[in-house]
């Protein structure tokens, strides 16, 4: 037999390009950053045929998983969606059926990998921030997250006998998850074995892969080699290296353990033999590697470059020279293991479902034999209700429409980032920005710089309790602690009673003040969700759902109890912004779904609802920013990039949210591929960071800040009539809120009756401008 590699088939636009082969090896799959999901036909005679294209997707594709009945999907946005295998229902074809099954997870972040159970009733999914989730695929309804590490995780893998999960961070940290209880635990921690990688570029992140038998796990390292790691004690057996000169981006095993691959960003795709702990084969391409798999069934290699290229690699192993062919059937060596129970077992809707499948099927029948049962396995899938985000929710014999209950709500602050190595972002505002530097197990630091250093001067502090949420206002900063599965910090979680202690403190910057900083201790099992302050005073909201206001001195001032649906909050002077997830959502007979927000605008002393109703927004997108802007308008954007403030929020009745700037629109029309990090909000102008390419967080040391104009999306934009009528509104929209913002506080038009009269001046002018366009 002679090596053979196709030419170049281009399945997605240039950019990173996820693949992964079928259970059967009868297909492989592709995703790229045209957000399209192609699945190929594998074999020579069937692989010239036209591709299944999926379009679910809105944007880049970056992780894919197979398994027996469904190919799972991750992308930039953060959607993960699921669709089902079958055969075609074509009567003169046997050819393969793939259908959308709906929703997954929704996240805010990337999702980078995606790792199915081998018993197929969970899925485990990396994204850009410190958790990892765990969704039933039974129903979609049974979400665990996973907090450990302390930074961006980029793998996860489960174990082939779906004992142990493993999961990398681009630290370089990798963790191995026991997932046989019903509160999975790390059980062990191995720092700094990979290579430290930066958050956000698909092509420098690297996989972690376990061996098929389930005895090693391989792992990239920072010198461009490979550890292999024994399950059985955790210590590294053997290292292959000597063959790459640039990071190893991904590996893969054959089905029976003999061989390891691994795709390179030095353009080799480098196949190697286990037992003799060395390369036989290697190809060199013209372009950085993206992935690497084989075939489970045949002595075939697929890899994907950065081109958005797909090749094939047929006839690896030299079998003619002695070589064992790399697709021998291998059942997991589960050794002394226990067979304890996984999660979905302990849960009480996959019970039955676990029995049934005992009674009734081998799960180590031939996968084919369960493609051809695609239909009926849809079928039998009719009765469930896909959770579209993990919360936890499901119904049987859905209707077209149902209103379904969320029971988790992922609370965020504005401004915060994840770890980005040992430096995170607890607060970025126009005042200034709040780090915190993790130091070591007992603390890390707090480092306050500010913008205006004429007000205030920079300072830092060593921080003991290690602080994982700050609101920060020109009076001071308040911090706050996490319950263990909120926090952020491993130390943290591992002390003794850690869950128990919950911390709020605050740091005012009045000099004149002896007893400006104050702390107080949180009850047993209340933990902070999300924080705020101003220069009225402070608000904590907790996990059992009571809001807690204080003045700027301590002085505990009101407490009342809100639906424990909130997901984040805000201030500035006398006003509180609180968002709230709705408690129904409308979901399609399809799976998607229409994530609802509820807000309440109140005051700082808690006696006064200055407004509340509904938070619109983009459809399939989630609010990932609030605040006030620098005259007081209260203000939201969601994940689409919509901007949207609170207009006529002093006259409750007639409050209503006015979109002012679509700000990927604004990304669209420049010809670049950017995101925007949202700062502050004035007038006339949005301050954010710009995030090139795919980061997705400002860098240290701190950004420089853009300003993207008030552009309210009307139609006719692009003409010049439009866009003085956008002009027109935004300058009606400003003066009509510092009226009513005067009106509302008793106090004159801010500068006075001859700002006043300027400001009327130049709307006249807009007006006229429009009159005089329009004649």
């Amino acid at each position: 037999m002679t090596q053979s590699i196709t030419a170049p088939r281009y399945a997605h636009a240039e950019g990173y390009t996820a693949l992964a082969f079928g259970k059967s090896g009868q297909f492989v799959c592709t995703g790229g950053s045209d957000s399209l999901v192609r699945v190929f036909y594998a074999s020579k005679a069937e692989r010239d045929q036209e591709a299944i294209t999926l379009e679910q997707h809105s944007d880049n594709v970056l992780s894919l998983a197979v398994s027996r009945g469904k190919v799972i999907s991750g992308d930039e946005e953060g959607m993960v969606f699921g669709f089902d295998l079958g055969q075609s229902s074509d009567t003169e074809s046997d050819g393969l059926a793939v259908e959308p099954s709906g929703t997954v997870l929704r996240s805010t972040l990337p999702a980078r990998d995606i790792s199915i159970s081998s018993n197929e009733r969970q899925v485990a999914i990396a994204t850009d921030d410190e958790n990892i989730r765990v969704v039933s695929l039974l129903d979609m309804a049974l979400l665990h997250t996973l907090v450990g590490h302390r930074g961006s995780v980029n793998s996860v893998a489960y174990s082939p006998d779906s004992t142990y999960l493993a999961s990398s961070g681009c630290d370089g940290t990798v963790r191995i998850w026991d997932m046989r209880e019903g509160d999975p635990a790390c059980v062990q921690i191995m720092p700094k074995i990979a290579y430290v990688c930066e958050p956000g570029n698909s092509m420098e992140q690297y996989k972690v892969r376990w061996s098929p038998d389930g005895r090693m796990l391989a792992i990239p390292c920072a010198d461009h080699s490979i550890k292999l790691v024994e399950r059985n004690n955790w210590g590294v057996s053997a290292l292959l290296a000597g063959r790459h000169t640039n990071t190893i981006c991904h590996l893969a095993w054959s089905s029976n353990s003999k061989y390891l691959a691994s795709a390179s960003l030095d353009c080799q795709v480098v196949v190697w033999d286990v037992v003799a702990r060395n390369a036989i084969l290697s190809h060199a391409n013209a372009n950085s590697l993206c992935q690497a798999e084989w075939n489970p069934r045949g002595n075939m290699l697929a890899f994907s470059d950065c081109t958005g290229a797909m090749y094939i690699w047929d006839d690896v192993i030299p079998v003619e020279q002695g070589r064992a062919p790399p697709f021998e059937r291998v059942v997991a060596d589960v050794g002394s293991l226990s067979k304890d129970k996984l999660m979905s077992d302990l849960f009480d809707d996959s019970a039955t479902a676990n029995r049934a499948s005992e009674d009734g099927m081998d799960e180590d029948e031939d996968e084919v034999d369960l493609l051809d049962a695609g239909d009926a396995t849809a079928d039998a899938m009719d009765d469930f209700v896909v959770d579209d985000d993990g919360a936890g929710y499901a119904e049987r014999q859905a209707p077209r429409w149902t209103a379904v209950a969320a029971s988790e709500v992922q609370c965020f602050q504005p401004g915060s980032t994840p770890w980005v190595g040992s430096r995170r972002y607890l607060a970025f505002t126009m005042v200034g920005s709040v780090v915190s530097i993790a130091q070591d197990e007992s603390h890390n630091t707090i480092e306050i710089e500010f913008y205006d250093k004429s007000v205030h001067r920079d300072f830092h502090f060593s921080d003991s309790f290690k602080f994982s949420m700050a609101a920060l206002s020109e009076s001071g900063c308040l911090f706050a602690t996490t319950s263990r599965e909120l926090a952020n910090d491993q130390s943290l979680r591992g002390a003794a009673d850690a869950d128990e202690i919950s911390v709020v403190s605050y740091k005012g910057f009045a000099s004149w003040s002896a007893n400006s900083d104050w702390t107080y201790k949180l009850p047993l099992k209340e933990n902070p969700r999300c924080i705020a302050t101003s220069s009225h005073g402070a608000a904590v909201i907790t996990s059992l759902g009571n809001l807690r206001l204080f003045t700027c001195g301590g002085v505990q001032r009101h407490i009342e109890t809100l639906p424990n649906r909130v997901v984040t909050c805000v201030a500035r002077d006398d006003m509180l912004l609180i968002i709230l997830e709705a408690p129904g959502t409308i979901r399609s007979s399809g799976g998607m779904k229409q994530l609802e927000y509820e807000y309440v605008l109140m005051s700082m002393d808690g006696q006064t609802r200055l407004a509340a109703g509904c938070c619109p927004v983009t459809p399939a997108s989630e609010i990932v920013w609030t605040g006030f802007s620098e005259e007081g308008h209260p203000a939201a954007c969601d994940s689409k990039g919509m901007l949207r403030v609170l207009h006529k929020y002093w006259a409750p009745s007639h409050a209503s949210w006015v979109p002012v700037l679509d700000s990927r629109k604004l990304s669209r029309d420049r010809g670049k591929r950017e995101g925007f990090w949202p700062v502050a909000l004035s007038a006339k102008q949005f301050i954010v960071v710009t995030c090139q390419g795919k980061s997705k967080y400002p860098p240290f040391p701190k950004p420089i800040l853009d300003e993207l104009d008030i552009d309210v999306p009307l139609l006719n934009a692009d003409t010049q009539v439009g866009q003085q009528e956008a002009k027109y509104l935004a300058s009606r929209l400003f003066i009509e809120q510092q009226r009513g913002e005067a009106e509302r506080t008793g106090s004159e038009y801010p500068g006075g009756a001859s700002v006043l009269a300027r400001d009327e001046l130049e709307q006249d002018k807009l007006l006229l401008r429009l009159i005089q366009l329009a004649c």
